[in-house]
């Protein structure tokens, strides 16, 4: 009985990437469903750079645990931010590590989209952090910058047959 129960198991198991792999007549149509959006006005927006003294033993690794490319930094390829504790879900907040949120401050340099991946120490309250690299900005800082996390989107997949 056992035995007949395992042959079944390890036929249907092999015939599953068979019967999976046929696909030819098959495309798939993207639904994009939105999520509520969240905005919170900052008191003090200011650039850091990931250097020791600035961070901690470990600057090139985010508080998401995220690595810094410093290459990509350089090239401005990468537009991460860091908020203050009392903004972050971990600590009872509205944002997670990860989410994508546009910036608004008046200054076009500074404005669009970012990514939260650090956290400020937690003396602070109501304020952010820019990561830029050193060599293409040091200083900076904005008052009452407004930001917003962009709906996040969940992906379904429903198939239809090409005739």
């Amino acid at each position: 009985m056992k035995i007949s129960k395992i042959v079944v198991f390890l036929v249907a198991f092999m015939m599953m990437p068979i019967i999976g792999s046929y696909t030819k007549g098959i495309s798939h149509k993207t639904t994009l469903l939105g999520h509520n959006e969240v905005t919170v006005t900052l008191e003090t927006l200011t650039v850091y750079n990931p250097e020791k003294r600035q961070c901690d033993n470990t600057p090139l690794i985010t508080a998401s645990n995220a690595r810094i490319d410093t290459g990509k930094l350089l090239k401005q390829e990468i537009r991460w931010m860091a908020l203050s504790r009392d903004l972050l879900k971990r600590w009872k907040g509205k944002f997670h590590y990860g989410d994508t949120v546009r910036l608004q401050s008046g200054d076009p340099e500074i404005d669009g989209l970012w990514v939260i991946q650090d956290n400020l120490n937690k003396r602070f309250k109501n304020r952010g952090d820019l990561l830029f690299d050193g060599r293409v900005r040091k200083l900076g800082k904005w008052k009452n910058v407004t930001i917003t996390r962009q709906d996040a989107y969940t992906i379904t997949s429903a198939p239809e047959v090409n005739s």
